[in-house]
């Protein structure tokens, strides 16, 4: 064997180990099963499909104990997901219905972690979490026991709950934890998010070779007077900015907050009517989150997936699939001072913060971003005028993810996103009118969100084949491979 092959060969067997260690990541979105007691198996078909299309890898099914359409619904969505090679594991709700019988969660865990369609960590074992449920923490030495009984101990159970509300500290010290996650997904007042809290987690959990599940989260309004829920958090720039934190920090897991929670306006997933009724159930003076999509958050999701699972940095930038340039928009549907605030408040007394105005959390913009293989000029138009556009954040390089704002200042009616490259139209989103009234003169701080794709023939070069754009770094790297060997063997 020649030297050049020697050489070549640690180089190929290290290219091979590329895919495992991009499949030990994964993400996650938070899924509430306390919202499909109206769902038919076409309703989990297409929940699945959407989610499986945004390169989502499994739903953390939120259940609590004691709802009477659970069974049925766990059925049906277990059998839907093994249908379409998608996965789900458990995330028990302690805080709804309270604490989960130790039996039950056995009975459980014992009855799914075994299927085809649930989600296990790389070691084989099924992955589970909570929602909350600290009180309950040495129910879990007994609940693995048990359910290893049943099941194997090689299958069940890796076990990582959510117990922020028990502080980092406490929470790690329960031995029965092989992880855990945060539910910190969204910033205090107006500041912009930070990751201090996720590696403060990263860092006590790597000592004890633990595994931490990062949130991530677009938006958050909740005005459920049941549950004396009435409060936003800033979300204007959020899910931009937090996958970006995700890309930089690379936690082993990802959570979406949320798929489907709508009562707390942080959905991705599509707003069906039959599953809204919380907000009647719970007392909402209005509603919400009909004609409020949020489907277009989802849009650039596979991208940012790509990156954060290809490690990020430049390699991953330059490398990464982009597939289909997409536009997305986000804005609510009237200014601060148009209606009454129906008393909602910035920030949560229950999380003992501070109390400020929503108009000191949330700013009167439309917002934007565009997932673009290289630069392309925006333009916005609010009830048919012309408002001077331009991005705030320019990808390194000029391909990847761009975004911007541009203030109400006071305009009303239609708004319109326009994407321009040279001159030749790109894309356009066209979105709700922005008001100066509300129903019942009560504001609506829940956002409108929607997309549009950018049309093929304009393109920036290197685009869906175009031969100028070269190949990527990984690409590279193998023909390298195989042209060290080729010569090699000549030699």
């Amino acid at each position: 064997m020649s030297f050049i092959l020697l050489w070549a060969l640690p180089i190929f067997l290290s290219l091979l180990t590329i895919p495992q260690c991009i499949q030990a990541k994964a993400v996650f979105a938070h899924f509430m099963v306390a919202n499909t007691a109206n769902y038919t198996i076409s309703d989990w078909e297409s929940d699945i499909s959407l989610a499986k299309a945004s390169s989502i890898d499994a739903f953390a099914l939120n259940s609590g104990f004691g709802a009477n359409h659970t069974a049925k619904a766990l059925k049906d969505a277990f059998a839907v997901a093994k249908q379409q090679n998608f996965k789900l594991f458990f995330s028990l709700d302690y805080s709804g219905n309270g604490n989960w019988p130790k039996d039950q969660a056995v009975k459980l865990l014992s009855n799914y972690t075994g299927h085809d369609a649930y989600y296990r960590h790389e070691d084989g074992r099924a992955l589970v979490s909570t929602f909350e449920g600290f009180q309950a923490a040495g129910d879990w030495g007994d609940i693995k026991k048990e359910v290893g009984k049943n099941v194997g101990n090689d299958k069940c159970c890796f076990f990582i709950p959510e117990w922020a509300s028990a502080g980092l500290a406490k929470a790690s010290r329960v031995s029965a934890t092989d992880g855990l996650m945060s539910w910190d997904a969204w910033p205090y007042g107006n500041t912009e998010m930070n990751t201090t809290e996720d590696k403060q987690y990263m860092d006590v959990l790597k000592k004890e070779g633990k595994s931490y599940i990062m949130p991530v989260s677009p938006w958050f309004y909740t005005n459920l007077r049941q549950f004396h829920k009435n409060w936003v958090w800033q979300g204007d720039e959020l899910w931009t900015q937090r996958w970006k934190q995700v890309v930089e920090v690379q936690p082993e897991y990802v959570e979406i907050l949320t798929w489907n929670d709508y009562g707390e306006s942080h959905y991705i997933g599509p707003v069906r009517e039959k599953a809204v009724g919380v907000l009647e159930s719970a007392g909402a003076p209005f509603d919400y989150v009909s004609g409020m999509p949020h489907d277009g958050w989802r849009a650039m999701l596979p991208y940012w997936i790509t990156q954060y699972k290809a490690g990020g940095g430049q390699t991953a930038r330059e490398g990464g699939e982009i597939g289909e340039e997409v536009l997305s928009a986000w804005y609510r549907v009237s200014a601060a001072s148009a209606c009454g605030d129906g008393k909602t408040v910035g920030n949560s007394k229950s999380q003992d913060q501070t109390l400020l105005k929503p108009a000191e959390i949330l700013q009167d913009k439309v917002f934007y971003s565009a997932l673009l293989e290289g630069r392309a000029d925006v333009k916005v138009s609010i009830g048919g005028e012309n408002r001077t556009a331009e991005w705030t954040d320019v990808p390194e390089g000029g391909r990847g993810v761009y975004t911007g704002s541009i203030p109400f200042d006071k305009h009303t009616g239609e708004v319109v996103v326009t994407l321009t490259r040279n001159g030749d139209f790109l894309a356009q989103m066209k979105g709700k009118d922005i008001q100066d009234s509300c129903p019942g003169n009560l504001t609506n701080w829940n956002a409108w969100v929607g997309n549009a794709t950018a049309v093929k023939t304009n393109r920036a070069p290197g685009a869906d084949g175009d031969d100028s754009a070269g190949v990527s770094l990984h690409t590279s790297l193998w023909l390298l491979v195989f042209s060290l060997l080729n010569v090699s063997l000549l030699i």
